[in-house]
Order: structure tokens, then C-alpha cells, then sequence
């Protein structure tokens, strides 16, 4: 009797500790470093991913494309973000300020890179909280 109360309690309790944390806003995910790959650069993006304005920074490789920029892309609700130009911070390393995200959820950040290897969009995916 014990173990099958046990083996009925357990997925209660889990879901009610489940409801009680999205009930109460639930935390986000702290600051990440997130990596992908083109055809000609490689990148990591380290950001806190929560709603409103932030902060990205980004490492390319090779360090030497002329323009670096980053736009929020939700697909499941069709929303996009303005395009945030970086500014360079020295050897291949970028700065973003702006709003990457309008609301919490999964969310792609679209790396674009201009450069002597020609221009392309890198994603990386991400899941934003509050």
C-alpha cells in the first residue's frame, strides 16, 4: 500500500511544486554563454536572457569581421526585434545594449556578421525568463 501511495504522491507533489513555481513567476535562467557556427565565423554570446534592455557580449572567430549586430527572433509567435549594433571591444570581442527580447519564452538570437569572409546569420537559441 505504502509504495504505490508513494508512486501516486510523488507525481502530485511534483506538480503542485510545479504550479506553486509558475504561480509565483518562476525563476529565469542566470547568465549564459551560448555558441554556433557559419560557413565562415564562429561565435559565443554571453548574456542574462530576461525581457527588456541588456547587455550581449560577443566573441567572433576569426576576430577580424568589420560589423557585428544581433536581433531576437520568437518563431512559435512570429515575433522579431529590432536589429542591435555592436561596437567593437578589441580582438574579435563585441558589445550589444539594447532589447534582445520583448517577453519571456524560447527565443533565437540571430548573430549577423559582415566581414572579409563574406556576411552571414549565425542562431543560437535560448530560453528568456522574467
Amino acid at each position: 500500500m505504502t509504495r504505490r501511495f508513494a508512486f501516486i504522491a510523488l507525481p502530485l507533489l511534483l506538480l503542485a511544486a510545479g504550479i506553486v513555481w509558475i504561480l509565483r513567476g518562476g525563476e529565469g535562467p542566470g547568465p549564459v554563454e551560448l555558441s554556433g557556427r557559419g560557413a565562415h565565423y564562429a561565435v559565443v554570446v554571453a548574456l542574462e536572457p530576461s525581457a527588456g534592455p541588456l547587455e550581449a557580449r560577443v566573441e567572433i572567430e576569426p576576430a577580424s569581421p568589420a560589423e557585428v549586430s544581433l536581433f531576437g527572433v520568437m518563431p512559435h509567435m512570429g515575433h522579431t526585434t529590432l536589429e542591435i549594433p555592436a561596437r567593437d571591444d578589441g580582438a574579435g570581442r563585441y558589445v550589444a545594449r539594447g532589447e534582445l527580447f520583448t517577453m519571456p519564452g524560447a527565443w533565437e538570437i540571430r548573430i549577423r556578421v559582415r566581414g572579409a569572409a563574406g556576411t552571414e546569420v549565425i542562431k543560437v537559441n535560448t530560453l528568456v525568463g522574467k
